[in-house]
């Protein structure tokens, strides 16, 4: 079995990133939360309610994630891009190392939307869906969005391992959490 490796960041922070690099240069496995999770498909009144009722992670749904995390590890270390690290009960048992990307909100918030626009470019066409969402999430930051980012940094972070700052090249981020997860 291998080592199940929890990455976790606000969106945009880095996980993908870095877990495409432990892939790329060390042959781990991969599993992405956002492959599996409902929550970003609830209506922004169920967001505001679930973070009124102190944003319980326990009702966060993400069906076929654990067998998912369970099969990679049995081919190998796994970089487990998971925001909610070991706050979600779901996969909590299955992480051996808890890692915090520490990437200041706003920049994490640019990174998304350079996403977008690489996508746009790629994509040709139709951007109205692509506006539309951008439209949606600037109107929902401040009152939905942001202040889930908050309750993530605060329960996601203070069970983390690990934490790096995501302020350098990927392959000098990717390299010192390497030797961070190898020292004995």
């Amino acid at each position: 079995m291998g080592r199940v490796v929890a990455l976790s960041s606000p969106p945009g922070g880095g996980k993908t990133t870095l877990g495409r690099w432990l892939a790329r240069t060390q042959g781990w496995e991969r599993v992405n939360y956002d492959d599996y999770e409902q929550v970003t498909r609830w209506h922004p009144d169920k967001v505001m309610d679930w973070l009124s009722r102190d944003a319980p992670i326990d009702e966060i749904e993400a069906p076929g994630l654990p067998d998912a995390v369970r099969e990679a590890a049995t081919r190998g270390d796994v970089a487990f891009e998971m925001p909610l690290g070991r706050a979600w009960p779901g996969t909590a048992g299955m992480i051996d190392t808890a890692v915090w990307i520490e990437t200041p909100l706003d920049v994490a918030f640019v990174r998304k939307a350079q996403i977008l626009v690489r996508w746009l470019r790629d994509k040709g066409g139709d951007v109205e869906p692509a506006a539309d969402w951008l439209t949606g999430h600037l109107q929902a930051y401040e009152a939905v969005i942001r202040p889930s980012l908050i309750v993530q940094q605060t329960r996601v972070r203070a069970h983390a391992d690990l934490e790096i700052e995501n302020n350098a090249p990927i392959d000098v981020v990717g390299a010192k959490l390497f030797t961070m997860l190898n020292r004995p």
